[in-house]
């Protein structure tokens, strides 16, 4: 298996059936600020068979550098073990040409795409990459907003939504010229708790430009108390990149009423699947995220982080 290096758009046009947005050589692009260099390789044999695009910091190769995962894109679905296992056992030795000191991948959830995501588990595995993180990730299957979404969800989660129906809250999806909206209620909401906030007004203004993304305001009186951010990241799947009410209304239950909304709005355009993300950090779970998350209604699945020293 050949390993060639290409630049961002050549990527793009040679792995056209990317399955999630975080593979493409655009986006990859717009965050080459976050990492000392950005490798676009593709694996070929009688003819290309995968692409996987790196950045480098402090002699290790990162898969992804600036996104919530990454790992290796097919050309065709047809993709075999063996052409993934060459494609791997030709990736560490044009690393150790290239005097890198390790590699590191972060691969999706396996609802992004269960068959490849498993594929490349077991090559890595196989290829003695050690297993360094088992993330705990969330995501909302749309179609279980019905008329008996109230009996699928734990019972606190249940009291706290009717509690927020009776503060007259509305909730609406912004448009362009009002996105800076959203933006600002999550950084007062990241301020007030104390958390970092690691996308820029300008960054998320960019990445916007490459990525679909969705604005959603909830406001109590007029006056904007929550709000969210989603990206369309996959075929049929939307991410939340941030989301947060204002403390002073949480008596409200106003994440109760905005996940609600979310989720009714998505089942409605027909999306299948909100990704709410991981609720652990290095395999660290947060306690009240993870509740939080699954008393809604949320299902579990694994985002599985590899590494391997290259010696």
């Amino acid at each position: 298996m050949e390993v060639i290096e290409v630049d961002s758009v050549y990527y793009d046009n040679i792995l056209q059936k990317k399955y999630h947005k975080f593979n493409f050589g655009d986006f990859n692009l717009l965050n080459e600020d976050n990492c000392e260099k950005v490798f676009y390789l593709i694996f070929k044999d009688t003819k290309i068979r995968l692409g996987i695009i790196l950045g480098v910091r402090n002699e290790v190769l990162l898969s992804p550098f600036s996104a919530p995962f990454g790992g290796f894109q097919f050309a065709n679905e047809d993709i075999g073990l063996n052409q993934i296992d060459a494609a791997i056992k030709a990736l560490e030795e044009w690393s150790k040409e290239n005097d890198f000191k390790g590699i590191k991948i972060v691969l999706p959830p396996l609802f992004y795409n269960n068959n490849f995501i498993s594929k490349q588990q077991s090559a890595l595995f196989r290829a003695n990459f050690e297993q360094i993180n088992l993330d705990v990730n969330y995501q909302f299957s749309t179609y279980k907003v019905d008329d008996d979404y109230m009996s699928k969800i734990w019972y606190n989660a249940k009291k706290n939504l009717k509690r927020s129906l009776k503060f007259d809250l509305t909730f609406e999806q912004l448009e362009k010229k009002d996105y800076k909206i959203a933006y600002e209620v999550i950084a007062e909401n990241r301020k007030q708790r104390g958390f970092p906030l690691r996308m820029s007004w300008e960054l998320v203004e960019k990445t916007i430009s490459v990525i679909e993304g969705d604005f959603f305001l909830l406001k109590k009186d007029n006056v904007p108390i929550a709000s969210a951010i989603v990206f369309h990241v996959s075929e049929g799947i939307v991410q939340v990149i941030y989301w947060g009410d204002l403390p002073l209304y949480s008596e409200c239950k106003t994440m109760n009423f905005l996940s609600h909304e979310i989720f009714k709005f998505y089942n409605s355009v027909g999306i299948k699947i909100v990704d709410i993300g991981p609720s652990t950090e290095n395999s660290i779970p947060n306690h009240g995220l993870c509740e939080f998350k699954e008393s809604i209604g949320c299902d579990l699945s694994l985002k599985a982080s590899f590494y391997k020293k290259i010696v």
